[in-house]
Parts: C-alpha cells; structure tokens; sequence
C-alpha cells in the first residue's frame, strides 16, 4: 500500500470512498437519506479539488489498486491545534493499517512544522471510529452535539500529542478496528470550523 499526496483527479474516488464508508460507519444511527445528502453535500468532487489544493492542509490517500483511504488534516487557529477533518478507508480495509499509516503521515508533516497536538471530532455512536482513536493514545476532551437528518447526535473531540503518533505501527494493528472519523458537521461547516 502506498501513502501519497492526494491529487485533484483523486476527487470522484475519494467521494466514492466516503459514501461507502459513511453507510458502513453510519448506518446503524443515520438514515441513508441523511447519509446520501450530507456526502453529497461535504463530498463533492468541485469542492474536493479545492481541499487538495490548500498548500496548509495535510491531504493523503491511501492506495492498494485504487483508493482505499484518504485523510484530511490541518491547523485551525481557531482550535488551537491541528484537526483531523476527514479520516476514512473502506469497511474491507478496517484492521489493516490504512487509518494509522494515513495518520502517521499527517502527525509526522505536522511534528516537522513544528506543531504539538491534534484534535477530531468522532460521533459518539460511531464504535468503530472510536476504538480507532482510543487505541492511538486519544482522550475525550470534549462534547457537542450535532444534527444529522434533523435528528441530534452526541459528538466527542478527542486530541492527543502529534509526537505519540509518528510512530503508529507500535500500537499494533490488532487494534485498529477502524480508520473512520466523523470529519464534517450537519451544518455545513466541518470540524476545523469548531471553536
């Protein structure tokens, strides 16, 4: 598997990536009309090309044949910190590495531009996302609450220090259920917008 920078022609496989994994992850506790709209939305192939444009994010792909993971990451001044926005492989990838050599890629640019810690928002209910943050020394550091297809769901931000993950291969991944967060917001904002 090779980690790459994401390219603007990646956009249509990364929107393909996100909805299959979106209706994995999610489909327990969001409708799939609410799914479908909101990767619709947060996901489309216009506004995908301008995020791998931004020179100050972080945007990798995860490539086995094709796509098979993507990570968005950058500082949010008004966070603080760096955040993950986007953390996503397929369901058939999950336990295989992919979210942990995403974000070690990320923690090791970030470490380099000389920033300390990291932050994502995970919904709640989402199992599998937060195993993989708990078993990548991740603590809940917050919560919020957010809407999806009219409907509220408990949120919690989990941060952990960015030199802890440059080396993700030694939390095993045996561990690594998941390599899904929740990146966006009902609102149409994403979690960088967090203050």
């Amino acid at each position: 598997m090779e980690i790459r920078a994401a390219r603007r022609a990646d956009a249509e496989r990364i929107a393909t990536v996100a909805r299959q994994t979106w209706h994995a992850a999610y489909g327990e506790f969001l409708s799939t009309d609410a799914i479908d709209a909101t990767v619709d939305e947060w996901y489309d192939p216009a506004s995908l090309r301008s995020a791998v444009a931004r020179e100050d994010d972080a945007f990798f792909v995860a490539v086995a044949d094709e796509i098979v993971g993507f990570l968005q990451a950058g500082y949010r001044e008004s966070v603080g910190n760096v955040v993950v926005t986007r953390l996503y492989a397929l369901p058939d990838y999950w336990g295989e590495g992919v979210g942990s050599a995403l974000l070690e890629r990320a923690a090791e640019r970030f470490v380099d531009a000389g920033y300390e810690r990291v932050s994502a928002v995970v919904l709640a209910d989402n199992e599998v996302g937060r195993a993989f943050y708990d078993a990548r020394t991740f603590e809940v550091v917050d919560r919020q609450t957010t809407t999806f297809g009219g409907e509220e769901h408990d949120e919690v931000i989990v941060a952990a220090d960015l030199d802890a993950l440059t080396d993700a291969s030694d939390t095993g991944d045996a561990a690594d259920t998941s390599d899904t967060t929740d990146a966006a917001r009902a609102d149409g904002t994403d979690a960088s917008d967090e203050a």
